[in-house]
Order: C-alpha cells, then sequence, then structure tokens
C-alpha cells in the first residue's frame, strides 16, 4: 500500500562517507541485501536465531520468507528519491516531522569504489 520506503537505512556523517571504511562497510551491506533476497529463508533464520532466543525458527523463516516475496529489501542499498519521499510522507502522517528537508540533504549515493 505504502510502496518502497527508506525502511532499511543507514545513519552517517559525511566525513565518514568518503574513509576506506564507509567503503568497506557498504559493500559488505550490499552483499548482505543481496543475500537476504537469495538465500532460503530457512538459512537465514537459523542464522538470526541468537538474536531472536524467545521466538522459534520456524517462525522467523515464516517471517523472513515473508519479508521476501513483499520484496521488502532491494537489492540496491540507496534510498531512492521516490522512497524518501514516502519515508517522509509516513513521518508526516504520524505527525513525527514538522518540515521536510529535501533529499540531498538527507540522502548520500553509496561509495563502494
Amino acid at each position: 500500500m505504502i510502496g518502497p520506503n527508506g525502511f532499511s537505512s543507514l545513519a552517517a556523517t559525511p566525513e565518514w562517507l568518503e574513509t576506506g571504511m564507509a567503503k568497506t562497510f557498504t559493500r559488505a551491506y550490499a552483499k548482505t541485501r543481496v543475500y537476504m533476497n537469495e538465500a532460503p529463508a530457512a538459512e537465514i533464520a537459523r542464522a538470526e536465531k541468537p538474536y531472536f532466543p524467545n521466538i522459534d525458527e520456524a517462525v522467523l523463516a515464516k517471517c523472513i520468507a515473508t519479508y521476501q516475496k513483499l520484496g521488502c529489501w532491494t537489492p540496491h542499498v540507496e534510498i531512492t528519491e521516490a522512497a524518501y519521499q514516502a519515508t517522509l510522507d509516513i513521518f508526516e502522517y504520524n505527525g513525527l516531522i514538522t518540515e521536510r528537508f529535501a533529499y540531498d540533504q538527507v540522502c548520500a549515493k553509496p561509495l563502494m569504489g
């Protein structure tokens, strides 16, 4: 109903984004996004189980499979302009923001160089 939005977002300073660590992190994050879309949900659930000790692994797997089918984890890591605007719409609707900042004031294209 809402469509793509900045659900899985990362925050960093502009200075950090120019470092080698940022590029290394972004490459790893991009690989993980692909993994989350392509790996079997049960495999991901096994890996994530320690973070959710009170949730049955089969329930985790079902949840992950649902997210995969819904397309919640796009393979690209950047927040698109449309996704950013949708996120602002969500925050505005819920009274969580009073001002909408421009895309380029908030979002930076990932550098994986």
